[in-house]
């Protein structure tokens, strides 16, 4: 197996087709064959091989793409670091996965010299150098034992310290199973307008290539989007709330996303408002609520009309109603212990030297992982995803992180109802105070009136704090840097 083999046949057959869109251009799927037999070229000549580990770290677009279609198909283990992840974290990650090269542009490699474990990765290699080889040959792609692993990357931390997980390339083939399946039985021929940059190797592979859009969302940058878009013509879209709601205040005057046929929103609890202004704008598209975790995308799947009629049924401000368990999963929704799941499209976590291991045993640099750190995880292991999943004769519900009561996230989600938002959140003291956390709440309590506080008499304290959102999807609240930002009680606006 090799899960590069998605992609092989449109680089092959048709050449002249577009594979990705960016604003600076349009990649053909043969162009795109020759950037990756470059960076195939410029691999061999830096000595790396199959069971490398190799930190790759560019601006999405067809280099970064290439460059990683390249290295899977050599077996070659591609390390995935986001910029945004604190110092501390970026050299633990660095310093367990022990890659033997970095490839990056400029820019990476100024960010990288922070980072002692980056300092001593030891090739340095300058992504542009794969575009000076486009003349690299055929694309190789290995047989490789399903289990080899593929990438290794990691949460956004929200909820606690930042965790890896590496995906093997068996893991690989079942996550485009799982995710183009949505966009596959409509037999959708446009491209994906790609939100998140990891489903633009998804749609490579499915032939229908990727519309990226860039990491800024000012309007200047979705006004690019839109003369793309106007050109490639997308037929689907995965995203999360926070870019749903950007795109309306573009779309809601513009016919350019009007090719959207099928749109999948998941990576965060979503407004249900938010999903109805989408159904009115797209009448005619099928819109899917997609749940998941970083373990497993996707988990559950449900119409999202169907999905935002059922919560507001029970009253509730945000989509929490997340369906039924795609068919490839093993699921176990303990309420109490949180949901665990197991299945093929499902990643292991990451241990010591996870995909840094030659064929041979020896490793490739950094501190040495014993071998039962390299050993994979028996198939039939569970994996905790940590949610709290309520089960009944409509499906699945969204209830909370397990490691939380839940009485406060009843408690929140009716303050949401009450107060028309989701910018806030309940915070337990230490000394067991209940307080809510939010912007502006402080004057939307005012607006509400005394019924407000006679109908959660739990919360003993409101108090304004600016909400920091995650950096991945600018959406979830991260909880606790929004109170780190706060700072002390005294100093900001309280009630």
């Amino acid at each position: 197996m090799n899960c590069v083999t998605r992609v092989l046949p449109h680089v092959r057959e048709t050449p002249d087709r577009t594979a990705i869109w960016t604003t600076r251009g349009a990649t053909s799927f043969g162009d795109f064959g020759r950037l990756a037999a470059g960076a195939q070229a410029l691999a061999r000549r830096e000595g790396l091989r199959r069971g490398d580990a190799v930190l790759l770290l560019d601006t999405p677009g067809p280099l970064l793409f290439a460059t990683m279609i390249a290295l899977l198909a050599l077996g070659i283990t591609v390390v995935f670091v986001e910029p945004w992840l604190g110092v501390r974290d970026v050299e633990h990650v660095l310093r367990r996965a022990a890659p033997r090269a970095f490839i990056g542009s400029r820019m990476a490699q100024l960010w990288a010299l922070r980072v002692r474990a980056a300092r001593r990765i030891p090739r340095w290699i300058h992504i542009r150098d794969v575009a000076r080889d486009g003349n690299g040959g055929p694309l190789e792609c290995l047989d490789l034992d399903p289990a080899t692993p593929g990438t290794i990357t990691f949460s956004s931390g929200t909820a606690g310290r930042s965790k890896g997980f590496v995906r093997s390339h068996a893991c690989l083939w079942s996550l485009h199973e799982a995710i183009t399946d949505v966009n596959r039985r409509d037999r959708l021929d446009g491209p994906e307008l790609c939100v998140f940059p990891n489903l633009a190797l998804l749609h490579l592979g499915t032939g229908r290539g990727a519309v990226l859009v860039p990491k800024s969302w000012s309007r200047r940058s979705l006004r690019r989007v839109e003369a793309l878009c106007r050109q490639s013509r997308p037929a689907s879209m995965a995203t999360g709330p926070a870019f749903l709601l950007r795109l309306l205040r573009v779309a809601d005057s513009s016919e350019a996303f009007g090719s959207l046929r099928a749109i999948a929103v998941g990576g965060a609890q979503t407004d249900c408002w938010i999903l109805e202004r989408c159904f009115a704008r797209w009448p005619e598209a099928r819109f899917t609520h997609v749940y998941g975790g970083s373990e497993a995308e996707p988990v559950a799947l449900a119409d999202a009309r169907e999905a935002v009629e059922r919560s507001r049924q029970r009253g509730r401000f945000q989509t929490l109603f997340v369906g039924q368990p795609i068919p490839m999963l093993e699921t176990d929704p303990d309420p109490h212990r949180g949901l665990r799941v197991r299945g093929p499209n499902v990643a292991e976590r990451f241990r010591d030297g996870a995909g840094a291991a030659r064929d041979d045993g020896s490793s490739s640099g950094g501190d040495a992982a014993s071998p039962d750190d390299r050993a994979p995880a028996p198939d039939d292991a569970w994996h905790e995803v940590g949610d709290r999943i309520l089960a009944d004769d409509e499906g699945w519900w969204y209830a909370g992180r397990a490691a939380r009561p839940l009485e406060e996230f009843e408690l929140e989600q009716r303050v949401y109802a009450d107060l028309g938002t989701s910018a806030c959140f309940v915070y337990r003291e230490p000394g067991g105070r209940l307080v809510l956390c939010g912007e502006g709440v402080v004057r939307r309590v005012d607006e509400a009136g005394r019924d407000f506080l006679r109908r959660h008499p739990e919360l003993e304290e409101v108090r304004d704090t600016s909400i920091v959102r995650d950096r991945r999807h600018r959406a979830r609240i991260d909880r606790r840097a929004s109170l780190a930002r706060a700072g002390r009680r005294d100093e900001a606006g309280s009630r």
